[in-house]
């Protein structure tokens, strides 16, 4: 039995749309008795609602940049928090920066700027937050500000990286706990199914995949990712599909 880690955004999942091809590939890969699941810096809702129309049933979900792991049922295998005041302090640092705030699914948004943004509750100040901790929070740029983004995140990781784990993710800024990561993730499901890091695979298209394609022996991007990206991986494919196929010879 083998098994597919597969970032979300880009790789899965493209604006607004998810690949036929992909799809059946994915389903077809589960039918053969192998494990699909999602590596991915969102939360369970936001892997839920865009998946509905194509019927896939993920067998494992490492959310949050690995600050929440749950397995087909939904049960929590990790769960991470971060407190309130630590997140406050960041917010400070990146000048009130367009925030996400996430705890048990719910993603509360403070400082919204952008009119197409999705999130469960607009708040208007940390007062507004109903709890002392969040499982992951995210920082958001506009397109154009990649750069401002790559800044900010190593600003973070400069004065708070012995507290938090800062992960770029293009314009976004994805944050977990100390020690959480979509690598750190990946151990926690290999030895959750008891499996080999020989049956271990995966894919994943940006910057903040890194931490996987490190740890995986069998690792796949794009050839539409960045350059570093492609150094850390172990192959090149231009689809999900195309990586499946390449599994299962």
């Amino acid at each position: 039995m083998n098994l597919l880690a597969s970032d979300f955004d880009n790789t899965l999942w493209f604006q607004d749309h998810m690949n036929k091809k992909d799809v059946e590939a994915i389903q077809s890969f589960q039918k053969k008795g192998h494990l699909f699941g999602v590596c991915t810096g969102r939360s369970l809702s936001g892997i839920l609602r865009p998946s509905k129309p194509y019927s896939i049933e993920y067998d494992f979900y490492i959310l949050l940049s690995g600050g929440l792991i749950l397995n087909k049922d939904f049960q929590p295998i990790l769960e991470s928090q971060i407190p309130i005041s630590l997140v406050k302090d960041i917010y400070e640092l990146t000048e009130k920066q367009n925030i996400t705030l996430v705890y048990n699914d719910v993603t509360y948004h403070l400082n919204s700027k952008f009119d197409d943004f999705i999130f469960d509750h607009e708040i208007h100040s940390f007062d507004e937050f109903p709890y002392p901790y969040v499982q992951a929070f995210s920082f958001h740029y506009q397109e154009n500000e990649i750069d401002m983004a790559q800044i900010m995140t190593q600003k973070i990781l400069n004065q708070y990286g012995e507290q938090i784990e800062a992960y770029q993710n293009n314009q976004h800024i994805d944050l977990a706990m100390k020690g959480c990561s979509k690598g750190h993730g990946i151990k926690i499901i290999q030895d959750y199914f008891q499996l080999s890091i020989d049956n271990i695979y995966g894919i994943g298209d940006n910057y903040n995949d890194l931490p996987m394609l490190d740890v995986i022996k069998h690792s796949y991007t794009f050839d539409y990712a960045p350059k570093e990206v492609k150094n850390h991986a172990q192959k090149v494919v231009s689809s999900l599909a195309q990586c499946i196929f390449d599994i299962e010879k």
